[in-house]
């Protein structure tokens, strides 16, 4: 009895036609890889938080722009005007790095490590662009116990 070969099997469970994304794929975050873009991606969508698909990837953004001025004075984080609504509340730089520091437990181990690498620098430069604020509690993360300057934004 003649067998089939497994190319004609598989060919006949396929459906016809080419397959169609529902949605685009994700942009890739500047600095990191395609792979843990997508996974920062999922782990948005699926997050309970207030997160919509881009808030991490503008949170690293924010946070970048705030390390990288030109000069060398100090840095004062500044609190949002509108820190309740999603989009405002990353105007604060303190605020975007707790939305990446909230990702990360999310994030499977290849994606956590390599945003933790990128993450790594840029908190040693905030540690040093910044003033320590000796009135602080602390209680709260490192990032919010540096000297802050008035209200960014109107």
């Amino acid at each position: 009895m003649p067998r089939n070969r497994p190319g004609a099997l598989r060919s006949a469970r396929r459906t016809p036609g080419p397959r169609v994304r529902e949605e685009p794929p994700p942009a890739r975050i500047p600095g990191l890889s395609a792979r843990t873009s997508l996974a920062i991606h999922r782990a948005e969508r699926l997050a309970v938080s207030w997160y919509s698909p881009g808030a991490i990837g503008a949170a690293l953004r924010r946070y970048r722009a705030f390390l990288h001025p030109p000069g060398r004075r100090p840095r004062y984080p500044r609190a949002a005007y509108c820190s309740g609504c999603p989009g405002c509340a990353l105007d604060d730089v303190r605020e975007a790095r707790d939305a990446l520091a909230e990702i990360l437990p999310a994030l499977p181990h290849r994606a956590r490590a390599e945003l933790q690498r990128v993450l790594t620098p840029l908190d040693r430069r905030y540690l040093l662009c910044t003033l320590p604020d000796p009135l602080a509690g602390p209680a709260e993360p490192w990032w919010h116990r540096r000297l802050a300057l008035g209200v960014e934004g109107w």
